[in-house]
Protein backbone atom coordinates (compact mmCIF):
# COMPACT_ATOMS: atom_id res chain seq x y z
CA UNK A 1 0.00 0.00 0.00
CA UNK A 2 1.42 3.32 -1.12
CA UNK A 3 1.44 6.59 1.04
CA UNK A 4 -1.20 8.05 -0.95
CA UNK A 5 -3.47 5.47 0.07
CA UNK A 6 -2.45 5.03 3.60
CA UNK A 7 -3.22 9.02 3.40
CA UNK A 8 -6.75 8.01 1.64
CA UNK A 9 -7.62 5.49 4.35
CA UNK A 10 -6.03 7.12 7.21
CA UNK A 11 -8.99 9.93 6.24
CA UNK A 12 -12.15 8.23 4.77
CA UNK A 13 -12.27 5.29 8.11
CA UNK A 14 -12.33 8.26 10.72
CA UNK A 15 -15.04 10.16 8.42
CA UNK A 16 -16.96 7.06 7.34
CA UNK A 17 -17.40 5.81 11.24
CA UNK A 18 -18.77 9.11 12.29
CA UNK A 19 -21.13 9.25 9.24
CA UNK A 20 -22.28 5.78 10.79
CA UNK A 21 -23.31 7.41 13.94
CA UNK A 22 -26.12 9.42 12.20
CA UNK A 23 -27.11 5.96 10.08
CA UNK A 24 -27.16 4.04 13.66
CA UNK A 25 -29.26 7.20 15.10
CA UNK A 26 -31.97 7.09 12.46
CA UNK A 27 -32.09 3.51 12.61
CA UNK A 28 -32.83 3.67 16.77
CA UNK A 29 -35.52 6.59 16.11
CA UNK A 30 -36.82 4.57 13.54
CA UNK A 31 -37.29 1.47 16.03
CA UNK A 32 -38.31 3.35 19.00
CA UNK A 33 -41.19 5.08 16.68
CA UNK A 34 -42.04 1.28 16.03
CA UNK A 35 -42.53 0.20 19.79
CA UNK A 36 -44.55 3.57 20.61
CA UNK A 37 -46.02 4.32 17.49
CA UNK A 38 -49.84 4.29 19.20
CA UNK A 39 -49.35 5.25 22.42
CA UNK A 40 -51.00 8.67 21.09
CA UNK A 41 -50.97 11.51 24.51
CA UNK A 42 -54.38 12.42 26.17
CA UNK A 43 -55.08 15.51 27.98
CA UNK A 44 -54.41 14.87 31.86
CA UNK A 45 -57.29 16.88 33.59
CA UNK A 46 -59.85 19.26 32.78
CA UNK A 47 -59.73 22.99 32.24
CA UNK A 48 -62.59 24.54 34.38
CA UNK A 49 -63.42 26.97 31.69
CA UNK A 50 -61.81 28.13 27.85
CA UNK A 51 -58.67 30.17 28.79
CA UNK A 52 -58.04 33.35 26.83
CA UNK A 53 -55.64 32.93 23.77
CA UNK A 54 -53.72 35.38 21.91
CA UNK A 55 -52.82 34.25 18.17
CA UNK A 56 -49.64 35.93 16.40
CA UNK A 57 -49.39 35.70 12.91
CA UNK A 58 -46.41 37.71 11.60
CA UNK A 59 -45.87 38.68 8.00
CA UNK A 60 -43.07 40.24 6.08
CA UNK A 61 -44.42 41.35 2.78
CA UNK A 62 -46.54 38.32 2.29
CA UNK A 63 -49.64 40.14 0.59
CA UNK A 64 -50.60 36.82 -0.92
CA UNK A 65 -51.59 34.90 1.63
CA UNK A 66 -52.04 37.39 4.71
CA UNK A 67 -55.97 37.51 4.28
CA UNK A 68 -56.41 33.31 3.96
CA UNK A 69 -54.37 33.22 7.27
CA UNK A 70 -56.43 35.86 9.20
CA UNK A 71 -59.85 34.58 7.45
CA UNK A 72 -58.73 30.91 8.72
CA UNK A 73 -58.10 32.21 12.47
CA UNK A 74 -61.40 34.07 12.07
CA UNK A 75 -62.78 30.54 11.95
CA UNK A 76 -61.82 28.98 15.28
CA UNK A 77 -64.37 27.28 17.04
CA UNK A 78 -63.50 29.02 20.02
CA UNK A 79 -65.12 31.66 22.56
CA UNK A 80 -64.62 35.21 20.57
CA UNK A 81 -64.24 37.07 23.87
CA UNK A 82 -61.76 34.67 24.78
CA UNK A 83 -59.82 35.01 21.51
CA UNK A 84 -57.61 38.05 20.55
CA UNK A 85 -55.79 38.22 17.12
CA UNK A 86 -52.43 39.86 16.48
CA UNK A 87 -51.36 40.78 12.88
CA UNK A 88 -47.41 41.67 13.54
CA UNK A 89 -46.34 43.42 10.35
CA UNK A 90 -42.82 44.41 9.21
CA UNK A 91 -43.60 44.66 5.70
CA UNK A 92 -41.80 46.93 3.13
CA UNK A 93 -44.45 46.65 0.20
CA UNK A 94 -48.46 47.22 0.26
CA UNK A 95 -48.90 43.57 2.26
CA UNK A 96 -49.72 46.64 5.40
CA UNK A 97 -52.69 47.68 2.80
CA UNK A 98 -53.94 43.83 2.54
CA UNK A 99 -53.50 43.11 6.24
CA UNK A 100 -54.94 46.63 7.36
CA UNK A 101 -58.32 46.02 5.19
CA UNK A 102 -58.67 42.39 6.65
CA UNK A 103 -58.42 43.77 10.40
CA UNK A 104 -60.50 46.14 10.10
CA UNK A 105 -63.00 43.48 8.27
CA UNK A 106 -62.39 41.56 11.13
CA UNK A 107 -63.00 44.22 13.39
CA UNK A 108 -66.31 45.02 11.95
CA UNK A 109 -67.40 40.99 12.73
CA UNK A 110 -66.54 41.51 16.71
CA UNK A 111 -62.70 40.63 16.53
CA UNK A 112 -60.20 41.46 18.93
CA UNK A 113 -57.55 41.86 16.51
CA UNK A 114 -54.23 44.61 16.64
CA UNK A 115 -52.48 45.23 13.37
CA UNK A 116 -48.94 46.30 14.72
CA UNK A 117 -46.67 48.23 12.67
CA UNK A 118 -43.00 48.22 13.28
CA UNK A 119 -40.26 51.15 12.50
CA UNK A 120 -37.78 48.37 11.86
CA UNK A 121 -37.04 44.77 11.46
CA UNK A 122 -34.65 44.50 14.80
CA UNK A 123 -34.95 41.20 16.37
CA UNK A 124 -36.80 39.94 13.05
CA UNK A 125 -39.38 37.45 13.74
CA UNK A 126 -38.63 36.76 17.37
CA UNK A 127 -38.59 40.69 18.09
CA UNK A 128 -42.11 41.03 16.46
CA UNK A 129 -43.23 38.20 18.50
CA UNK A 130 -41.91 39.58 21.48
CA UNK A 131 -43.34 42.96 20.61
CA UNK A 132 -46.76 41.70 20.28
CA UNK A 133 -46.74 40.14 23.58
CA UNK A 134 -45.72 43.49 25.62
CA UNK A 135 -49.77 44.24 24.15
CA UNK A 136 -51.65 41.86 25.08
CA UNK A 137 -51.74 39.50 28.93
CA UNK A 138 -53.24 36.43 27.41
CA UNK A 139 -52.87 33.10 29.26
CA UNK A 140 -51.74 30.98 26.15
CA UNK A 141 -50.15 31.85 22.62
CA UNK A 142 -50.70 30.33 19.31
CA UNK A 143 -48.45 31.61 16.46
CA UNK A 144 -49.06 31.06 12.81
CA UNK A 145 -46.54 31.84 9.71
CA UNK A 146 -48.58 33.40 6.75
CA UNK A 147 -48.77 30.16 4.85
CA UNK A 148 -50.03 28.22 7.44
CA UNK A 149 -54.15 27.40 7.42
CA UNK A 150 -55.18 25.69 10.73
CA UNK A 151 -58.47 24.58 10.47
CA UNK A 152 -61.33 25.38 12.71
CA UNK A 153 -61.25 23.00 15.61
CA UNK A 154 -57.26 24.02 16.22
CA UNK A 155 -57.46 25.23 19.97
CA UNK A 156 -60.46 23.15 20.99
CA UNK A 157 -57.84 20.35 20.03
CA UNK A 158 -54.58 21.99 21.69
CA UNK A 159 -55.93 23.53 24.78
CA UNK A 160 -57.22 20.91 26.94
CA UNK A 161 -53.43 19.56 27.13
CA UNK A 162 -52.60 22.58 28.84
CA UNK A 163 -54.98 21.33 32.12
CA UNK A 164 -51.34 19.75 33.29
CA UNK A 165 -49.49 22.64 34.78
CA UNK A 166 -46.33 21.45 33.55
CA UNK A 167 -47.19 21.35 29.68
CA UNK A 168 -45.82 24.74 28.32
CA UNK A 169 -45.76 24.07 24.57
CA UNK A 170 -48.56 21.96 22.42
CA UNK A 171 -46.80 21.45 18.55
CA UNK A 172 -49.05 19.82 15.62
CA UNK A 173 -47.60 18.49 12.50
CA UNK A 174 -47.06 20.10 9.41
CA UNK A 175 -49.00 19.20 6.28
CA UNK A 176 -48.80 20.63 2.73
CA UNK A 177 -51.18 22.73 0.70
CA UNK A 178 -48.83 22.69 -2.45
CA UNK A 179 -47.37 18.72 -2.19
CA UNK A 180 -48.26 18.51 -5.98
CA UNK A 181 -47.22 21.77 -7.23
CA UNK A 182 -44.08 20.04 -9.24
CA UNK A 183 -41.21 17.93 -8.44
CA UNK A 184 -39.16 19.20 -5.51
CA UNK A 185 -42.38 20.10 -3.64
CA UNK A 186 -43.33 16.24 -3.81
CA UNK A 187 -39.74 15.25 -2.83
CA UNK A 188 -39.91 18.02 0.22
CA UNK A 189 -42.76 16.36 1.42
CA UNK A 190 -40.83 13.39 2.22
CA UNK A 191 -38.19 15.43 4.16
CA UNK A 192 -40.85 17.28 6.16
CA UNK A 193 -43.04 14.07 7.02
CA UNK A 194 -39.77 12.17 8.16
CA UNK A 195 -39.08 14.86 10.22
CA UNK A 196 -42.61 15.16 12.33
CA UNK A 197 -43.83 12.43 12.02
CA UNK A 198 -40.82 9.96 12.72
CA UNK A 199 -38.53 12.42 14.46
CA UNK A 200 -40.52 14.41 16.49
CA UNK A 201 -43.00 12.21 17.65
CA UNK A 202 -40.36 9.65 18.39
CA UNK A 203 -38.68 12.46 20.83
CA UNK A 204 -41.61 13.30 22.39
CA UNK A 205 -42.75 10.08 23.26
CA UNK A 206 -39.58 8.86 24.80
CA UNK A 207 -39.60 12.31 26.90
CA UNK A 208 -36.29 13.38 24.83
CA UNK A 209 -36.08 17.10 23.61
CA UNK A 210 -38.11 18.20 20.75
CA UNK A 211 -38.77 21.88 19.18
CA UNK A 212 -41.19 24.51 18.72
CA UNK A 213 -41.58 24.19 15.21
CA UNK A 214 -42.01 28.24 14.28
CA UNK A 215 -45.88 27.95 13.45
CA UNK A 216 -48.76 25.45 13.95
CA UNK A 217 -48.07 25.71 17.73
CA UNK A 218 -49.41 26.75 21.17
CA UNK A 219 -47.27 28.47 23.72
CA UNK A 220 -48.33 28.79 27.96
CA UNK A 221 -47.45 32.35 28.33
CA UNK A 222 -45.64 31.91 31.68
CA UNK A 223 -43.44 29.27 29.97
CA UNK A 224 -42.47 31.36 27.26
CA UNK A 225 -42.01 33.83 30.20
CA UNK A 226 -39.79 31.71 32.41
CA UNK A 227 -38.11 30.65 29.33
CA UNK A 228 -36.77 34.35 28.89
CA UNK A 229 -38.98 35.17 26.24
CA UNK A 230 -37.84 35.51 22.49
CA UNK A 231 -34.52 36.46 21.24
CA UNK A 232 -33.08 36.95 18.24
CA UNK A 233 -29.37 35.30 19.11
CA UNK A 234 -29.80 32.59 16.18
CA UNK A 235 -31.92 32.70 13.20
CA UNK A 236 -33.82 29.59 14.55
CA UNK A 237 -35.19 31.71 17.33
CA UNK A 238 -37.71 28.60 17.79
CA UNK A 239 -35.96 26.05 18.49
CA UNK A 240 -33.74 28.10 20.62
CA UNK A 241 -36.48 29.34 22.69
CA UNK A 242 -37.98 25.71 22.65
CA UNK A 243 -34.48 24.15 24.28
CA UNK A 244 -34.35 26.94 27.08
CA UNK A 245 -37.76 26.26 28.38
CA UNK A 246 -37.13 22.28 28.48
CA UNK A 247 -33.87 22.84 29.99
CA UNK A 248 -36.34 24.54 32.94
CA UNK A 249 -38.55 21.74 33.22
CA UNK A 250 -41.55 22.62 31.15
CA UNK A 251 -42.92 19.23 29.30
CA UNK A 252 -44.21 19.85 25.68
CA UNK A 253 -46.80 17.46 23.87
CA UNK A 254 -46.66 16.58 19.84
CA UNK A 255 -49.87 15.91 17.96
CA UNK A 256 -48.84 13.87 15.38
CA UNK A 257 -52.57 13.72 14.31
CA UNK A 258 -52.95 17.39 13.96
CA UNK A 259 -51.89 18.71 10.58
CA UNK A 260 -51.73 22.35 10.21
CA UNK A 261 -51.48 22.72 6.13
CA UNK A 262 -49.11 25.09 4.39
CA UNK A 263 -47.02 25.99 1.60
CA UNK A 264 -43.86 24.28 0.27
CA UNK A 265 -40.75 25.93 -1.38
CA UNK A 266 -41.89 25.80 -4.77
CA UNK A 267 -38.60 26.42 -6.61
CA UNK A 268 -35.00 26.01 -5.74
CA UNK A 269 -33.85 28.98 -4.24
CA UNK A 270 -36.30 29.24 -1.77
CA UNK A 271 -35.96 25.98 -1.04
CA UNK A 272 -32.22 26.25 -0.14
CA UNK A 273 -32.59 29.67 1.35
CA UNK A 274 -35.23 27.88 4.04
CA UNK A 275 -32.79 24.88 4.81
CA UNK A 276 -29.80 27.13 5.09
CA UNK A 277 -32.02 29.05 8.08
CA UNK A 278 -32.48 26.08 9.21
CA UNK A 279 -29.12 24.18 9.42
CA UNK A 280 -27.40 27.63 10.48
CA UNK A 281 -29.83 28.30 13.37
CA UNK A 282 -29.22 24.34 14.48
CA UNK A 283 -25.35 25.11 14.56
CA UNK A 284 -25.71 28.63 16.15
CA UNK A 285 -27.43 26.97 18.80
CA UNK A 286 -25.69 24.13 19.14
CA UNK A 287 -22.70 26.52 19.58
CA UNK A 288 -24.37 28.85 22.22
CA UNK A 289 -25.86 26.15 24.53
CA UNK A 290 -24.26 22.41 24.31
CA UNK A 291 -22.03 23.13 27.31
CA UNK A 292 -25.39 23.91 29.10
CA UNK A 293 -26.99 20.60 27.78
CA UNK A 294 -24.01 18.43 28.83
CA UNK A 295 -24.52 20.31 32.33
CA UNK A 296 -28.27 20.19 32.94
CA UNK A 297 -29.32 17.36 35.06
CA UNK A 298 -30.72 15.05 32.44
CA UNK A 299 -30.93 11.26 31.77
CA UNK A 300 -27.29 10.86 29.35
CA UNK A 301 -29.63 9.48 26.35
CA UNK A 302 -31.40 12.45 26.51
CA UNK A 303 -28.31 14.54 26.18
CA UNK A 304 -27.11 12.41 23.15
CA UNK A 305 -29.93 12.69 21.59
CA UNK A 306 -30.04 16.82 21.82
CA UNK A 307 -26.80 16.68 20.47
CA UNK A 308 -27.52 14.57 17.46
CA UNK A 309 -30.29 16.95 16.89
CA UNK A 310 -28.57 19.96 16.93
CA UNK A 311 -25.50 18.69 15.00
CA UNK A 312 -27.32 16.66 12.53
CA UNK A 313 -25.86 19.09 9.49
CA UNK A 314 -22.77 18.48 10.23
CA UNK A 315 -23.49 14.77 8.25
CA UNK A 316 -23.49 17.40 5.49
CA UNK A 317 -19.68 18.43 6.13
CA UNK A 318 -18.75 14.38 6.42
CA UNK A 319 -20.82 13.79 3.27
CA UNK A 320 -18.82 16.37 1.22
CA UNK A 321 -15.33 15.58 2.04
CA UNK A 322 -16.21 11.96 1.07
CA UNK A 323 -18.22 12.77 -2.18
CA UNK A 324 -14.89 14.68 -3.20
CA UNK A 325 -12.99 11.82 -2.43
CA UNK A 326 -15.01 9.43 -3.47
CA UNK A 327 -13.08 9.12 -7.46
CA UNK A 328 -9.40 9.03 -5.37
CA UNK A 329 -11.06 6.20 -3.27
CA UNK A 330 -12.41 4.05 -5.74
CA UNK A 331 -9.02 4.26 -8.02
CA UNK A 332 -6.69 3.45 -5.51
CA UNK A 333 -8.96 0.51 -3.74
CA UNK A 334 -9.04 -1.70 -6.96
CA UNK A 335 -6.50 -3.49 -5.23
CA UNK A 336 -8.27 -4.19 -2.05
CA UNK A 337 -11.82 -3.87 -2.48
CA UNK A 338 -12.79 -6.98 -1.53
CA UNK A 339 -10.68 -7.02 1.69
CA UNK A 340 -12.58 -7.67 4.86
CA UNK A 341 -12.15 -4.48 6.14
CA UNK A 342 -13.02 -2.25 3.47
CA UNK A 343 -16.32 -4.52 3.07
CA UNK A 344 -17.03 -4.01 6.60
CA UNK A 345 -16.33 0.06 6.26
CA UNK A 346 -18.62 -0.33 3.41
CA UNK A 347 -21.14 -2.28 5.45
CA UNK A 348 -20.35 0.25 8.87
CA UNK A 349 -20.84 3.70 6.43
CA UNK A 350 -22.61 4.76 3.56
CA UNK A 351 -24.35 1.31 3.20
CA UNK A 352 -25.72 1.84 6.60
CA UNK A 353 -26.44 5.26 6.17
CA UNK A 354 -28.63 4.00 3.02
CA UNK A 355 -30.90 1.53 4.77
CA UNK A 356 -31.65 3.90 7.02
CA UNK A 357 -32.58 6.29 5.14
CA UNK A 358 -34.48 4.46 2.78
CA UNK A 359 -36.89 2.37 5.94
CA UNK A 360 -36.88 5.83 7.80
CA UNK A 361 -38.70 7.79 5.08
CA UNK A 362 -41.00 4.66 3.72
CA UNK A 363 -42.26 4.24 7.19
CA UNK A 364 -42.85 8.11 7.69
CA UNK A 365 -45.09 7.69 4.75
CA UNK A 366 -46.78 4.83 5.84
CA UNK A 367 -47.92 6.35 8.91
CA UNK A 368 -48.52 9.63 6.86
CA UNK A 369 -51.08 7.74 5.11
CA UNK A 370 -49.32 8.75 1.48
CA UNK A 371 -47.61 5.59 0.88
CA UNK A 372 -48.30 4.65 -2.97
CA UNK A 373 -46.50 2.81 -5.44
CA UNK A 374 -46.24 6.13 -7.13
CA UNK A 375 -44.89 7.96 -3.93
CA UNK A 376 -42.11 4.52 -3.19
CA UNK A 377 -40.87 5.09 -6.60
CA UNK A 378 -40.13 9.12 -5.37
CA UNK A 379 -37.91 7.93 -2.48
CA UNK A 380 -34.31 7.39 -4.18
CA UNK A 381 -34.75 10.97 -5.97
CA UNK A 382 -35.66 11.93 -2.13
CA UNK A 383 -31.99 10.39 -1.05
CA UNK A 384 -30.57 12.43 -3.94
CA UNK A 385 -32.11 15.85 -3.25
CA UNK A 386 -31.28 15.53 0.55
CA UNK A 387 -27.51 14.48 -0.29
CA UNK A 388 -27.24 17.46 -2.97
CA UNK A 389 -27.89 19.48 0.28
CA UNK A 390 -24.64 19.27 1.24
CA UNK A 391 -23.49 22.16 -0.08
CA UNK A 392 -26.10 24.59 0.86
CA UNK A 393 -25.62 22.88 4.55
CA UNK A 394 -22.11 23.11 4.76
CA UNK A 395 -21.96 27.03 4.07
CA UNK A 396 -24.25 27.48 6.98
CA UNK A 397 -22.99 24.87 9.74
CA UNK A 398 -19.50 26.89 8.64
CA UNK A 399 -20.65 30.18 8.49
CA UNK A 400 -22.41 29.45 11.97
CA UNK A 401 -19.28 27.97 13.46
CA UNK A 402 -17.18 30.87 12.26
CA UNK A 403 -19.46 33.63 13.81
CA UNK A 404 -21.05 34.97 10.51
CA UNK A 405 -24.19 36.79 10.94
CA UNK A 406 -26.56 36.87 8.48
CA UNK A 407 -30.35 38.40 8.79
CA UNK A 408 -33.19 35.92 8.82
CA UNK A 409 -34.55 35.61 5.17
CA UNK A 410 -38.48 34.15 4.79
CA UNK A 411 -39.28 31.93 2.63
CA UNK A 412 -41.49 32.91 -0.42
CA UNK A 413 -45.09 32.70 -0.25
CA UNK A 414 -47.21 32.47 -2.98
CA UNK A 415 -51.06 31.24 -2.11
CA UNK A 416 -53.42 30.86 -4.38
CA UNK A 417 -51.34 33.12 -7.30
CA UNK A 418 -47.71 32.39 -7.95
CA UNK A 419 -46.26 35.90 -8.34
CA UNK A 420 -43.11 35.32 -11.29
CA UNK A 421 -42.04 38.70 -9.73
CA UNK A 422 -40.86 37.71 -5.95
CA UNK A 423 -38.16 34.83 -6.06
CA UNK A 424 -36.11 34.03 -3.00
CA UNK A 425 -32.21 35.40 -3.54
CA UNK A 426 -29.91 33.08 -5.38
CA UNK A 427 -27.01 32.17 -4.39
CA UNK A 428 -25.01 31.86 -7.10
CA UNK A 429 -21.55 30.57 -6.21
CA UNK A 430 -23.02 27.82 -4.19
CA UNK A 431 -25.41 26.92 -7.13
CA UNK A 432 -21.55 26.68 -9.49
CA UNK A 433 -20.49 24.63 -6.69
CA UNK A 434 -23.51 22.44 -7.10
CA UNK A 435 -23.35 22.09 -10.73
CA UNK A 436 -19.67 21.41 -10.91
CA UNK A 437 -20.15 18.62 -8.06
CA UNK A 438 -22.94 17.09 -10.49
CA UNK A 439 -20.73 16.66 -12.94
CA UNK A 440 -18.11 15.16 -11.07
CA UNK A 441 -20.38 12.83 -10.29
CA UNK A 442 -21.08 11.45 -13.52
CA UNK A 443 -17.27 11.45 -14.57
CA UNK A 444 -17.14 9.39 -11.38
CA UNK A 445 -20.04 7.11 -12.26
CA UNK A 446 -17.99 6.45 -15.52
CA UNK A 447 -14.68 5.71 -14.04
CA UNK A 448 -16.09 3.07 -11.41
CA UNK A 449 -18.28 1.59 -13.91
CA UNK A 450 -14.84 1.26 -16.67
CA UNK A 451 -13.46 -0.38 -12.89
CA UNK A 452 -16.78 -2.94 -12.48
CA UNK A 453 -17.45 -1.30 -9.74
CA UNK A 454 -21.25 -1.38 -10.32
CA UNK A 455 -22.89 -0.95 -6.82
CA UNK A 456 -21.91 2.62 -7.01
CA UNK A 457 -23.21 4.01 -9.92
CA UNK A 458 -27.22 3.99 -8.81
CA UNK A 459 -26.08 6.00 -5.95
CA UNK A 460 -23.53 8.37 -7.89
CA UNK A 461 -26.21 9.43 -10.39
CA UNK A 462 -28.74 9.88 -8.19
CA UNK A 463 -26.72 12.40 -5.80
CA UNK A 464 -25.05 14.25 -9.25
CA UNK A 465 -28.89 14.24 -10.18
CA UNK A 466 -29.98 16.52 -6.97
CA UNK A 467 -26.88 18.48 -7.47
CA UNK A 468 -28.01 19.10 -10.58
CA UNK A 469 -31.59 19.39 -10.07
CA UNK A 470 -30.69 22.27 -7.07
CA UNK A 471 -27.93 24.33 -8.72
CA UNK A 472 -29.08 24.04 -12.88
CA UNK A 473 -32.60 26.56 -12.09
CA UNK A 474 -30.91 28.79 -10.27
CA UNK A 475 -28.00 29.75 -12.73
CA UNK A 476 -30.87 29.73 -15.65
CA UNK A 477 -32.78 32.20 -13.60
CA UNK A 478 -29.78 34.19 -12.67
CA UNK A 479 -28.25 33.92 -16.28
CA UNK A 480 -31.58 34.38 -18.59
CA UNK A 481 -32.10 37.26 -20.50
CA UNK A 482 -34.54 39.65 -18.71
CA UNK A 483 -37.86 39.69 -20.62
CA UNK A 484 -38.43 41.93 -22.86
CA UNK A 485 -41.22 44.46 -21.76
CA UNK A 486 -44.66 44.18 -22.52
CA UNK A 487 -45.59 46.98 -25.44
CA UNK A 488 -48.30 48.84 -24.74
CA UNK A 489 -52.20 48.53 -26.84
CA UNK A 490 -52.06 51.12 -29.64
CA UNK A 491 -54.52 53.74 -28.73
CA UNK A 492 -58.05 52.91 -31.14
CA UNK A 493 -58.90 55.08 -33.31
CA UNK A 494 -62.37 56.73 -32.99
CA UNK A 495 -64.04 58.32 -35.89
CA UNK A 496 -65.76 61.40 -35.69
Amino acid sequence: MTAFQIALLALSVPLTCLLACYGLHRVHLLWAYLKRRNDNPVPEGELADWPTVLVQVPVFNEGRVVRRVLEAVAAFDYPKDRLSIQLLDDSTDDTPRIGARVCRELLARGFRIEHLRRTDRSGFKAGALAEGLLRDDSEFVAIFDADFVPEPDFLKRTVPYFAKPSVGLVQARWDHLNMEENLLTRLQSFLIDGHFVMESTTRNRTGRFFNFNGTGGIWRRSCIDDAGGWSSRSIAEDTEISLRAYLKGWKFVFLRDLTVPAELPADAAAYKSQQHRWAKGYTEILKAHLPTIWRAPLPFMTKVEATLMLSNHFAFLLFGVLTILHLPIVLVRAGWHASPFVVFLDVLGLNLVLFAFFAFYVVSQREAGRLTWKRLAHVPLVLGLGMALMVNSCRAVLEALFGLKTGFVRTPKEGDRPDPSYKARAAVITALTEVSLGLYLIVSTVVVVAHSHWLGAPLNLLVAFGFLFLGLPVLKRQWAPAPAPRAEPAPKTVGV
